[in-house]
Formats: C-alpha cells, sequence, structure tokens
C-alpha cells in the first residue's frame, strides 16, 4: 500500500505511469490488486481473462498461434501514422471505464481484431490449452482493448520550465501484455515502434513521435 500511495501521488504532480499486467500462469495465482485497483481510479478495467486470437493471420505472418493476439492501432497520438504489425503474447483485456472515472477518460490506443475474444474460463484454458468462447459464461467477444492510454490536468501541477513547455499533465497508459518488449517478442515488426512511441507519448514528447528505419539485416543462408 505504501508503494501505491507513492505512485499516485507521484501522478498528482503530473508524474507519467506505464503500467503492464500479464496474465495469471495458473488459474488461483495472486493478482496485483494494489496496481489494478489504481488502474480503475484511472479508468481502466485491467480484466482477469486471455485474449485468443481466432483470425489465423499470426500463425500466417509470423508464425504464432492463438495466444499471441494481433494488435489494431487505433486513432491516438500513439499510434499517429502507425501501420506496423505488433504482437502481444500471452495477454489481458485493458477496458476502458464506460464514461471514464472522475473525469479521466482513456482512449483505446490497440485492440484485437473482431475476431478475437477475452477468455474468461483460465482454469479450462490452461489445464487444456484449448480455448472454446463461450459468451454465456462470461467471454468477451472481440474487438478487445490491449493497449489504452489516458491523460488529465495535474491535481498538483509544477510550473512548466519555459514560456514555450507544454503544460505539466498526468498521463498513464495501461497495456494488458508485458513480453511484446521482451527481447524474444520485440523484434516482431512494430513492437519496437509502438513501445517508443508510449515512452514519448509518456514524456509528452508527442514530436519524438515515429515510424523508424529498420537498420539493414545480414541474412546469409
Amino acid at each position: 500500500p505504501p508503494e501505491i500511495d507513492a505512485i499516485r501521488g507521484f501522478l498528482k504532480r503530473a508524474g507519467k505511469v506505464w503500467l503492464m499486467f500479464d496474465p495469471p500462469d495458473k488459474a488461483d495465482s495472486p493478482q496485483p490488486t494494489g496496481l489494478i485497483a489504481l488502474a480503475k481510479e484511472w479508468g481502466f478495467n485491467v480484466g482477469n481473462d486471455i485474449v485468443v486470437d481466432a483470425t489465423g493471420l499470426g500463425r500466417q505472418l509470423m508464425g504464432t498461434d492463438a495466444s499471441v493476439p494481433l494488435g489494431v492501432p487505433q486513432a491516438h497520438a500513439i499510434t499517429e501514422g502507425f501501420r506496423l504489425l505488433t504482437g502481444f503474447p500471452f495477454a489481458r483485456s485493458v477496458t476502458p471505464v464506460e464514461g471514464g472515472t472522475d473525469g479521466k477518460n482513456p482512449q483505446k490506443v490497440i485492440e484485437t481484431d473482431r475476431r478475437s475474444w477475452a477468455e474468461t474460463d483460465l482454469k479450462g484454458l490452461l489445464a487444456t490449452g484449448k480455448p472454446s468462447m463461450d459468451l454465456d459464461k462470461g467471454d468477451k467477444a472481440g474487438p478487445i482493448t490491449l493497449v489504452a492510454a489516458v491523460s488529465a490536468p495535474a491535481a498538483e501541477a509544477p510550473a512548466p520550465d519555459t514560456p514555450e513547455a507544454p503544460k505539466p499533465e498526468s498521463r498513464m497508459v495501461v497495456v494488458g501484455d508485458s513480453d511484446f518488449i521482451s527481447n524474444r517478442f520485440i523484434n516482431i515488426p512494430g513492437n519496437r515502434d509502438l513501445g517508443q512511441n508510449i515512452a514519448n507519448w509518456l514524456a509528452q514528447q508527442e514530436n519524438l513521435i515515429a515510424i523508424r528505419p529498420r537498420d539493414p539485416d545480414s541474412r546469409p543462408i
């Protein structure tokens, strides 16, 4: 609790926070309830689920399976001009609260194709490895939000360093996965750029958001 209070106080002073929640690896695994509650204060519902991609595009394009939902960019500064493929291995849903929370209204940044869903039967899925959409038992039909962001006036805003500096804001980005920028998955075409764009947006450095050139690869046969 003291750590959550420290983060809460940091946000009041125009702090920027990036939260990444992986799904539980077991049906009865403990949840990070403090951070989930903090996200809810800022307008995010972090689902206790696993997002399943039923499009088959991951297998065709990247050799992945249904456990790696592909991301579709939504209208947001983080994804301005963004046309690259992103993948989120073993992800959970992050849904903006309808109508916002206490004046904070998150926006969708990345969501899945409509042929995906959020599987809530974690025990059955983790035991069998065979997902099955059942809306009557609480599963949520796609598209499913994977990344969302919110900005709000800082409650205790410091003065800008210069007259030209942007007015300080409190900002938060919540992602239903942390593996997408791990060493193993960061080379999925858009994952690196998305991670850098999130960091630049959080820092109120929107002018640095871009699609970066690729380094040439040497791939001898």
